[in-house]
């Protein structure tokens, strides 16, 4: 029998207004987003776009890293694949491993259609940024679970972690 495909989750963290970024960054400091980004991603595949990647600066350690990009980038990390398009990911993601679609904006946008859930943290507040989580169709996606952050000295402002499923 051949292997499962592997499953598409698109992860973010956007504010009310939609902002995702700013300058490259994100435009907050939440503490508990990124551990939990850390726990939930461990051993699976990140696929980001090459401002993305450029941003974190380096391969995230227990993850897979797998960059898209149209412009020909390279990286000296071996460890990293480039692919041209969202198509090439799934045949280069190792045995066993989920796929977390974790940014920019035009990846998010490009790989939704692919996604059979959503893993949003939704910081409480509107934020001044320039990149933007693209539109969504809430119709075809339900919550399945939420759960409350209160800001504090450790994340500057509250948030919301939700998981979302895409009704079939």
């Amino acid at each position: 029998m051949p292997p499962a495909s592997p499953t598409w989750t698109l992860v973010v963290a956007m504010a009310n207004n939609g902002v995702i970024g700013r300058d490259n960054g994100l435009p907050w400091k939440l503490r508990s987003d990124l551990l939990r980004f850390k726990a939930r991603t461990m051993g699976h595949c990140l696929v980001m776009g090459r401002k993305t990647y450029e941003s974190i600066g380096r391969p995230l350690p227990g993850r897979q890293t797998i960059v898209v990009s149209r412009s020909g980038f390279e990286v000296s990390e071996p460890a990293i694949a480039v692919v041209a398009s969202l198509q090439e990911v799934a045949p280069r993601v190792d045995p066993g491993r989920q796929i977390m679609v974790v940014g920019g904006a035009q990846l998010y946008a490009a790989a939704l259609p692919l996604c059979d859930s959503m893993w949003i943290t939704r910081v409480l507040a509107n934020v001044d940024g320039d990149t933007y989580f693209p539109t969504v169709d809430w119709s075809h996606w339900r919550m399945v679970s939420t759960e409350f952050v209160d800001a504090d000295e450790r994340n500057e402002l509250a948030s919301e972690f939700q998981e979302w499923q895409r009704v079939k």
